[in-house]
């Protein structure tokens, strides 16, 4: 049976996606019509704008002059509401482009009148304080990701925060957000890309540093000018990429790392220490919670504030400001 010319259109653009040449009789025998008719099909889909190129020569036919030939997607319901919400929480992350609101218009209608509203009432209800967006190019994430696959070296400039105490020691170019503003520097990096990990409110690459010969860890929203080369590298065994994130995060840039135990749950734990302040693991005798200060001071009001048992793991020295801290609290109290 002869299909519609429309049902016609749609199977061959879906043959071509292959990037295959097909000849007009060959085409004509797939769909049991004449040569003619292949060939007027093939007008019609040059018309509206997708690019055909006719190949010369007994091996001939027809081919895709790019392999981007995409025929319209057939979703269901459910599948169009799911990539229509993706869509619109990119806009409330802080990463919507032109072509993620040109695709969530057309998603919106290909869906029935109650989900063209649950998906603008996402759309309108997600939304980013002013400082708090991540500040990141959607590009430098496809960039940086398609890189990853295929561990393509990647070159960017780096603007560079705070200078870590620690950064010696290695693994540290993702500082807090205390950045003095006449250290802005910007230099320009080469690194083998390893992960992409979202931590807090903030984007980093983890890489491979070529030029410093180390393990280092870099936030997206400083990072510019972000290119994949084509020059390729071999696997190289590496630490685990969250980890070490949320190490150089919450203590490498930091002057002391207070590790305290405590009798709690991991989750009570998160509760009062946010993702980006510790590294917060399951131990045999308690929970283990980990961070960084410049001032011991601050360390022993966080050890004091936290409920439940607390005991000091390191450094001693926070010992010393805790008897100073409660000697301070009692003269305080007193005159209250």
């Amino acid at each position: 049976m002869t299909m519609h010319s429309e049902t016609r259109l749609l199977s061959l653009l879906g043959m071509f996606a292959s990037g295959r040449i097909f000849s007009a009789a060959e085409l004509a025998e797939r769909f049991d019509v004449t040569p003619r008719t292949i060939r007027r099909d093939i007008a019609s889909l040059r018309e509206i704008g997708y690019v055909i190129g006719s190949v010369p020569g007994t091996e001939g036919g027809y081919r895709a002059e790019s392999r981007t030939v995409l025929p319209p997607l057939q979703l269901e319901s459910g599948e169009a509401l799911s990539t229509a919400v993706g869509l619109a929480l990119l806009r409330g992350a802080g990463l919507s482009t032109a072509n993620a609101d040109s695709a969530t218009e057309k998603l919106r209608g290909m869906l029935p009148a109650d989900m063209q509203a649950t998906v603008r009432d996402i759309g309108t209800a997600v939304s980013v304080l002013p400082g708090h967006a991540p500040g990141i190019d959607l590009g430098a994430v496809i960039e940086l990701a398609s890189a990853i696959a295929s561990r393509a070296v990647v070159t960017f400039d780096h603007r560079k925060g705070r200078v870590p105490r620690a950064e010696a020691a290695g693994a540290v170019d993702a500082p807090t957000d205390k950045a003095a503003p006449d250290r802005q520097e910007t230099e320009g990096r080469r690194v083998e890309p390893v992960r992409l990990v979202v931590l807090g409110a903030h984007w980093y690459l983890y890489a491979w540093d070529l030029d410093r010969a180390d393990w280092r860890s870099f936030r997206l929203d400083r990072m510019s000018a972000v290119h994949a080369t084509t020059f390729t590298f071999a696997h190289r065994p590496h630490p685990d990429a969250e980890a070490a994130v949320s190490s150089a995060v919450t203590t490498s840039a930091y002057r002391h790392t207070v590790v305290l135990r405590a009798q709690v749950t991991v989750e009570e734990a998160k509760d009062w220490f946010p993702t980006r302040s510790a590294t917060i693991t399951e131990a045999a005798d308690g929970v283990r919670i980990e961070f960084g200060v410049d001032d011991l001071r601050w360390a022993a009001v966080m050890a004091t504030a936290t409920p439940g048992d607390v005991e000091v793991i390191e450094p001693a020295e926070l010992r010393e400001e805790l008897r100073t801290l409660g000697e301070r609290a009692r003269r305080v109290a007193e005159k209250g």
